[in-house]
């Protein structure tokens, strides 16, 4: 929504302190563009034309980011609240709603993913430098954390016990990268996103040389003792 007024006076100066005042803000609080210059009248009396002036109100990245989600919600008809916290050039916005939180969720929390995109790209019309926006409700993300987590060490110890990759469901960006992120650190296995589009799957893989290795080694070991001693 824009903040925007126009005023007019026989000044730049006086048209300024007009609009200034329908908002009840200081200078430093809004954005002035001169719409006319105005013209003096004969012998300063008759036919002249006033200064005219728009004043817009500065609006911080945090109020735009949190007028952009809500005006999505209300498209949406949903009653929320919104609690944001400011963490490196991210906005977190956590959404309570009144019993719509599966609703705003989604399947796999895809609702949320496609809302989320929505907000950013409106919120980098205005600048390609503003910070990211992450939509959480309820604090469905960080639980979403946690099980992908443990689902990403039950997957690693499946594959080290088989010695044969697997393949999990298809995933958005945010939720392989969590899996990526936990299994990184493993070396006796390797990741890798295929598939298509946005959602890929992840395929989750004995490192290469890992186990191999190991078993030609224990092989080699074997080999060696049945070879006959040389007298």
């Amino acid at each position: 929504m824009a903040r925007i007024v126009e005023a007019s006076g026989k000044s730049v100066a006086e048209a300024t302190a007009r609009g200034l005042a329908k908002f009840g803000i200081t200078s430093e609080q809004a954005s002035i563009e001169v719409i006319d210059h105005g013209r003096k009248g004969f012998l300063g009396l008759f036919g002249g034309t006033p200064v005219r002036v728009a004043v817009s109100q500065r609006v911080s990245v945090r109020a735009r980011a949190e007028e952009i989600v809500g005006d999505l919600l209300r498209l949406m008809r949903l009653s929320y609240q919104l609690h944001v916290t400011e963490e490196r050039n991210t906005l977190i916005i956590d959404i309570e709603t009144a019993g719509s939180d599966g609703l705003l969720i989604g399947k796999g929390g895809n609702t949320l993913s496609a809302l989320e995109y929505v907000a950013n790209r409106m919120l980098q019309r205005g600048s390609k430098k503003s910070p990211k926006i992450i939509l959480d409700v309820s604090g469905y993300k960080r639980r979403r954390g946690d099980f992908l987590k443990s689902k990403a060490l039950s997957l690693a110890e499946q594959v080290k016990a088989a010695n044969k990759e697997v393949t999990t469901e298809p995933m958005d960006a945010a939720d392989r990268s969590i899996i990526h992120a936990v299994l990184k650190s493993d070396p006796a296995v390797q990741t890798r996103s295929v598939g298509q589009g946005p959602v890929k799957s992840i395929v989750v893989a004995p490192a290469k040389g890992g186990s191999k290795n190991k078993s030609s080694s224990r092989g080699g070991q074997r080999r060696r003792r049945r070879q006959p001693t040389r007298k």
